[in-house]
């Protein structure tokens, strides 16, 4: 059984990380992105993940919760210091912050474990800072009691609270064969996106899952092909809803730097918010 203070604080070996050109123009296709010189901004997720030190199956095993069991996605950030450099080594140290336990109407008792990784140059200097958000399912302990139900507001989501104008992009269905080509790029064995059986042993129903990662992709593809020359600073995301193998999900990008993922009945599989390096005025959805 593992306990929340077993993990807090804990180090991951750390490594390097190195993105090559082709892998950067093979990710542009798997998830939809024109092909680029410039590396799609997802890699701010992948690139980290890829010099910690552990593959994604052992992250997991360590944290007590193997793929198996249905680990999740449940939020992720990044803040920018420089730009990834591709076909070069980069450093990555980092681990785990903090780990809290609740209780998951779903999920029962769930451990909420945030990593948080440095990506930096070999001469020191920072490139970007990348937040995790796991939820693990703990089925092997009682979940904890709920607190005490307050009559506050509940909080605005991440990426809801927009102000400006929303601009939706084209519609796209998503293909079980391009999570084959994410999972290689990702370096992620989950079966759940490459095996109907795996998925629907989960209760995802018998479709492959597609990756977070690529859902939030297509959504930060849209909203940062909108403003091609201001340089993005950061995001935060949030994975409300899972989107598999057929699934019609539209990005939508909204003038005051939020974005979203949306599913045909409009509901958000993810939300978020970018940040620029000077303001950013509405673009044009590019052809």
């Amino acid at each position: 059984m593992t306990a929340p203070e077993d993990l807090a604080g804990l180090r991951l070996p750390g490594g390097t990380s190195r993105v090559e050109g082709y892998e950067s123009l093979l990710l542009h296709d798997a998830v939809r992105s024109p092909r680029s010189p410039r590396p799609h901004p997802i890699w701010a997720f992948l690139a980290p993940q890829r010099g910690m030190g552990l593959t994604l199956a052992a992250l997991f095993e360590t944290l007590g919760c193997p793929l198996d069991t249905g680990p999740l996605l449940g939020t992720f950030g990044a803040r920018c210091a420089g730009p990834l450099v591709l076909g070069v080594d980069h450093e990555v140290r980092g681990g785990v912050t903090t780990v809290r336990r609740r209780r998951s109407r779903l999920l029962g008792a769930v451990d909420e474990v945030e990593v948080v990784l440095d990506l930096v140059r070999g001469d020191g200097a920072p490139v970007l800072t990348a937040t995790y958000g796991f939820l693990l399912p703990r089925r092997d302990v009682v979940a904890p009691p709920e607190g005490p139900r307050t009559e506050t507001a509940a909080p605005t989501p991440t990426g809801a609270g927009h102000t400006g104008l929303g601009h939706a992009g084209e519609p796209l269905t998503v293909r079980a064969d391009e999570m084959k080509l994410m999972a290689l790029l990702l370096r992620d064995p989950n079966p759940i996106h490459l095996d109907p059986d795996a998925a629907a042993a989960l209760g995802f129903g018998r479709a492959c899952v597609n990756q977070g990662p690529a859902n939030l992709a297509y959504a930060l593809g849209f909203l940062t092909a909108r403003h091609p020359d201001a340089p993005l600073l950061g995001f935060d995301a949030r994975f409300r809803a899972t989107v598999v193998a057929g699934d019609v999900v539209t990005p939508v990008a909204y003038d005051d730097g939020a974005f979203a993922l949306r599913h045909a009945d409009s509901r958000a599989a993810v939300t978020g918010h970018a940040r620029w390096a000077r303001p950013v005025v509405s673009g044009t959805t590019p052809h």
